[in-house]
C-alpha cells in the first residue's frame, strides 16, 4: 500500500506542475505514439510490447523481461505528413539502455504573404532524439529516465532543445497487476522567430493487468494522462490478444479526444521477427493513419 501511495503521489506531484504556460505550443509529434503495437491500441501496451519503442511512452515500460531488440516503424501520419520511428533497446531485468529517434516529415507546404498571396513553399519538420537508462531499485519497483534532444523548423524559423522523462512501475502483489506512473516533456528549447516555444508536459498512470482465459491471453491497460497544453484530462484503454505464439490481435479506445477513439492492429512473429500493423481512424475530415512495424530480436 505505501508503494501505491507513492505512485499516487508522483502522479499528483506531476499535475502540480502543470501550470499554465504563455508560450506557442510546440513538438506536438511528442505526444503521437511510437510504433505500431502502441498505436493500435490508442497509445498503451507499451509494457507488453515485443518492439523497442516501449520506453518512448514510460522509461520503464521496456525493462520486463529481458530482451534485447532493434525496432523500426513508419506512420502514413495525417493527410501527407509521415512519421518515421527507430530504436534499439536491451534490458538485463537490473539495468536498462535504449536509444532512438523520432522523425515527422510535415510534406511540401504553401508559404503566403500577409495578403495570402503565394510566395513559395516550405518544409517542416520535427526531429527527437531519446536516450534511456533504466534501473531496478527493488526487485518489485523500477526507475527509469529519458534525455530528449529536440529540433523543430517551421519555414525558415527553428528551434531546439532539452527535455527528460522520468518513469516509475511498481510491480504489485495483486497476480499480474502493475502500476505504473511518468513526468513526460521536462524541459527547456529555444525560441522560435522570436516566440517562446511550449512544450506539451504530461503527467499519466497506468494500470495493467494480465488475463488468461483458456488459450487465449490478454494484456490490457488503462492509462490516465494530463497535457499541459489541455485542460481536460485524456484516458486510454487497450488490450494485446495473444491468440496463437504467432497472431496477435490489438484493440485500443481513447476518451476525450477531438479527433481519435477507436483503433486496431495486429502482429505477427516470424522467428525472430515482428511484423505489425496497426489502423487509426479519425473522426473529421483528416486521412486515417496506417502504421508498419519491424522488429527483430536479437
Amino acid at each position: 500500500m505505501k508503494r501505491i501511495l507513492l505512485t499516487l503521489s508522483l502522479l499528483i506531484f506531476s499535475l502540480a506542475i502543470l501550470a499554465d504556460t504563455t508560450g506557442e505550443a510546440g513538438f506536438q509529434m511528442l505526444k503521437v505514439p511510437t510504433g505500431a503495437t502502441t498505436s493500435a491500441q490508442g497509445g498503451v501496451g507499451a509494457f507488453t510490447a515485443n518492439d523497442a519503442f516501449g520506453f518512448m511512452s514510460n522509461p520503464t515500460a521496456g525493462m520486463l523481461p529481458k530482451k534485447r531488440v532493434i525496432s523500426f516503424s513508419h506512420n502514413y501520419w495525417l493527410i501527407d505528413y509521415q512519421m518515421n520511428s527507430g530504436a534499439y533497446y536491451y534490458s538485463q531485468g537490473k539495468k536498462a539502455f535504449g536509444f532512438g529517434y523520432r522523425y515527422l516529415d510535415y510534406g511540401k507546404l504553401e508559404s503566403r504573404d500577409d495578403v495570402g498571396n503565394i510566395t513559395g513553399e516550405f518544409h517542416p519538420m520535427d526531429m527527437v532524439l531519446t536516450t534511456n537508462f533504466g534501473y531496478r531499485i527493488t526487485p518489485d519497483m523500477y526507475l527509469a529516465a529519458n534525455l530528449n534532444a529536440l529540433y523543430e523548423k517551421i519555414d525558415a524559423a527553428s528551434a531546439v532543445g532539452l527535455a527528460f522523462d522520468i518513469g516509475y512501475t511498481y510491480l504489485t502483489p495483486i497476480k499480474d497487476l502493475t502500476v505504473a506512473a511518468a513526468v513526460k516533456n521536462i524541459g527547456k528549447t529555444g525560441d522560435m522567430d522570436k516566440e517562446d516555444i511550449d512544450l506539451p508536459i504530461a503527467a499519466e498512470i497506468s494500470l495493467i493487468k494480465a488475463l488468461q482465459l483458456k488459450s487465449v491471453k490478454f494484456a490490457n491497460e488503462l492509462k490516465i494522462m494530463k497535457y499541459s497544453d489541455n485542460d481536460e484530462l485524456q484516458m486510454v484503454l487497450g488490450t494485446n490478444i495473444h491468440i496463437t505464439e504467432i497472431l496477435k490481435l490489438r484493440l485500443g479506445y481513447k476518451l476525450n479526444y477531438d479527433a481519435e477513439d477507436f483503433s486496431a492492429g495486429i502482429g505477427i512473429k516470424l522467428k525472430k521477427i515482428d511484423v505489425d500493423y496497426a489502423y487509426v481512424p479519425f473522426n473529421s475530415e483528416i486521412d486515417d493513419v496506417h502504421v508498419i512495424g519491424l522488429t527483430y530480436k536479437f
